[in-house]
């Protein structure tokens, strides 16, 4: 059978702008240039002959069409992923080295995240430190603190704890979305309603 399809660099580029709505969001997730985006989903509305956008001033809208498209090619991403992590593990399923400060490893249990098996599959090290640096540079994959703050083009996600000193979770917005992620911040989202050591801190 010949199959007559996009190629996944221009559905990509659909994927994730039509997620974010935005060219340049997306551009920062896959790590490429805003227009570079904008040329691969012009390349895929060209070879299917349709719109999947309409092109605002401030932003991007969806077209009934790029509506319809959207989820399938979310989930056709999704199937891509776990048919090659189940035969080949290693391939997608790069561990994280995680970035961890004083005060959130005083707020989490004891030896978080390695004292469980829940993130065995996720977490390859945690180091002690609070330089967000790291994550720009690539140095750790995600940094958790104890605390909000601005942090400009990075990814952070923050869960309240019952005595109201945040956990803070910051990465890079190509890894926001990533299994590894995604697994960490639910962990974290169950811990931080847990923690009774936050308001020592």
């Amino acid at each position: 059978m010949t199959y007559r399809l996009p190629s996944l660099n221009t559905l990509r580029a659909f994927e994730a702008a039509a997620r974010h709505l935005s060219f340049k969001t997306a551009a920062g997730e896959l790590g490429v240039t805003p227009g570079a985006v904008s040329q691969q989903v012009k390349k895929l509305e060209n070879s299917l002959g349709i719109e999947l956008f309409r092109r605002l001033p401030h932003g991007l809208l969806l077209t009934e069409a790029g509506e319809t498209y959207l989820p399938r090619i979310t989930q056709l991403f999704e199937d891509l992923t776990e048919a090659t992590e189940e035969i080949a593990p290693t391939v997608n399923s790069k561990k994280f080295t995680v970035g961890l400060s004083a005060k959130a490893k005083a707020a989490l249990p004891e030896r978080w995240p390695n004292g469980g098996d829940e993130l065995g599959a996720y977490v390859r090290d945690v180091i002690q430190t609070s330089d967000v640096g790291l994550v720009r540079t690539g140095e750790i994959d995600c940094l958790i603190q104890l605390g909000e703050g601005a942090y400009a083009e990075l990814t952070v996600s923050t869960f309240a704890t019952p005595n109201g000193a945040p956990l803070t979770f910051i990465c890079k917005p190509a890894l926001a979305e990533c299994r590894q992620s995604k697994a960490i911040l639910e962990n974290l989202q169950i811990h931080a309603q847990r923690s009774p050591k936050a308001e020592e801190l």
